[in-house]
């Protein structure tokens, strides 16, 4: 983050990343995405600043990619909802977002094709299966492939229609205001295009209503039952004037399908060596696996 002098002698701050060139293959069409998506939404939203040409990026002297964000004063993260009213509360910013875009045209592209596919994902992780102290942990998250293929099986019939979502809405990526409580806006923007709105559900559930860390012990994680309620209900009030019936009536369903995702991508991570997720040591991800799959289990047995 960095801070400026206006010319008014205000102090204006901004928030400036760097981007990741291996995850993101096409900057130019990330950056696309984003300064359509920013200039859509109504305040508050982040707005993307331009640089010096004009463009929604700047390379510096060594060729790497940046680029600047307005950054929002008076406002706050957290890594889990504390209370079902907060839940609620970051639930509507979500049904917000979506509802807000509904207008924005033509479509999007996906800037990771295929990102929540997570049939694709129990594929590759079946792929990779070879690890013999991890047979078990593949073969517990395979076992719940169902949840998968029965949210694609309503995606492809139509119960669950194509809309224009976050497609990252863990908690973190939440802005609220700092004194009221109030929640603002989402953040980290990238991955906003075509998808099912149980995917932001889903990660608000995941990673909103478990107890404990995300690589903690998994045999400790919990799911609070009144903060998943709350989040369901918080989508579908702010949601009403768009949500279909058959999309609350699978809404249920966001949470174990995000929690089987991710247990997917983890392991999957785990036995190819830790390439794509950062790591504190070995097991890192072997751990973030195993919690996700409790946390799915505890969401599917509730």
């Amino acid at each position: 983050m960095a801070s400026y002098r206006g010319t008014d002698g205000r102090t204006v701050r901004y928030v400036h990343q760097r981007l990741n060139t291996s995850v993101f293959g096409d900057l130019d069409l990330l950056m696309e995405n984003v300064r359509r998506v920013t200039g859509h939404l109504s305040p508050p939203a982040v707005r993307v600043r331009p640089a010096a040409d004009g463009r929604p990026y700047a390379l510096d002297a060594g060729g790497s990619p940046w680029r600047t964000f307005d950054f929002i004063d008076g406002s706050v993260t957290h890594a889990r909802f504390s209370s079902p009213a907060q839940a609620a509360e970051g639930a509507g910013v979500a049904a917000r977002l979506v509802a807000d875009l509904a207008g924005l045209a033509p479509p999007l592209p996906e800037v990771i094709p295929g990102f929540h596919d997570v049939v694709r994902r129990l594929h590759t992780l079946e792929a990779v299966r070879g690890a013999a102290e991890c047979e078990a942990d593949v073969d517990a998250v395979l076992g719940h492939a169902g949840v998968a293929e029965e949210v694609a099986a309503a995606r492809a019939d139509g119960r669950l229609p194509e809309r224009t979502v976050h497609n990252d809405a863990k908690v973190e990526n939440l802005l609220f205001d700092a004194v009221s409580g109030a929640g603002l806006c989402l953040v980290d923007l990238d991955t906003v295009g075509p998808g099912t709105v149980l995917f932001d559900v889903g990660d608000l559930v995941r990673s909103g209503a478990r107890t404990g860390p995300e690589d903690g012990d998994p045999d400790a994680a919990a799911v609070d039952a009144g903060i998943v309620a709350a989040i369901l209900d918080g989508y579908s009030r702010a949601g009403a004037g768009f949500l279909t019936a058959a999309e609350v009536d699978l809404l249920p369903l966001a949470g174990p399908l995000m929690a089987l995702e991710a247990a997917a991508r983890f392991l999957t991570d785990h036995l190819q060596g830790d390439v794509y997720f950062r790591v504190d040591g070995p097991g890192h991800n072997l751990r973030r696996a195993r919690t996700q799959l409790r946390v799915l289990e505890l969401l599917l047995a509730a």
